[in-house]
């Protein structure tokens, strides 16, 4: 089995390196994993900034790579830039919440979520990622609240976009992402 026969069935990308090791290994309970997007080692609820790649993208303490989903900021070297990473440099060592969409990793092996700030508890009612998904692209109205447990809390995503530090990103030809950040 090698990578191009696990992306061609589907499985993520962030998962085939783990897959292939298992594998080598002789590992055999890989099989019956049903549904890789629900397991909470792979796609953590909430976890500690631990490293910022740029303003979009940190490493959480547990080792994931988190890509904010729906923006981009400025690469480096663009203007901006410091100002954007910085805003990501601030939560070091503090907690974030994700939240996922429909889409929930890219062909990097990021992870890519909403990341909220401040919520008052430590397990917020995120919703489903699947919760936009009507059929093919067809897709529900943006929500409008925060999740249960962060009323206080703040989509990093929106803040970026909002501060002028960050791009929206329309992905294409594909179903509405949970949030309107313009």
């Amino acid at each position: 089995m090698t990578y191009k026969d696990l992306v061609k069935k589907g499985i993520p990308a962030i998962l085939i390196p783990g897959i292939l090791f298992a594998g080598i290994y002789g590992i055999k309970s890989i099989s019956k994993i049903n549904n890789y997007y629900q397991s909470e080692k792979m796609f953590p609820k909430s976890g500690i900034v631990a490293e910022v790649e740029d303003g979009d993208t940190f490493e959480l303490a547990t080792g994931h790579k988190v890509r904010m989903i729906g923006i981009n900021a400025p690469d480096r070297g663009k203007e901006d830039y410091e100002e954007s990473k910085g805003v990501i440099e601030a939560l070091k060592n503090k907690k974030v919440w994700l939240e996922y969409d429909r889409y929930q990793d890219d062909k990097y092996g990021r992870i890519l979520a909403w990341v909220w700030i401040g919520c008052e508890t430590d397990n917020p009612k995120m919703l489903p990622a699947d919760y936009m998904h009507l059929s093919g692209n067809e897709s529900r109205e943006y929500v409008t609240k925060n999740p249960e447990g962060c009323e206080k809390g703040e989509l990093l995503n929106k803040r970026m976009i909002l501060n002028g530090l960050a791009e929206t990103v329309n992905y294409e030809k594909r179903g509405r992402l949970k949030y309107k950040l313009d």
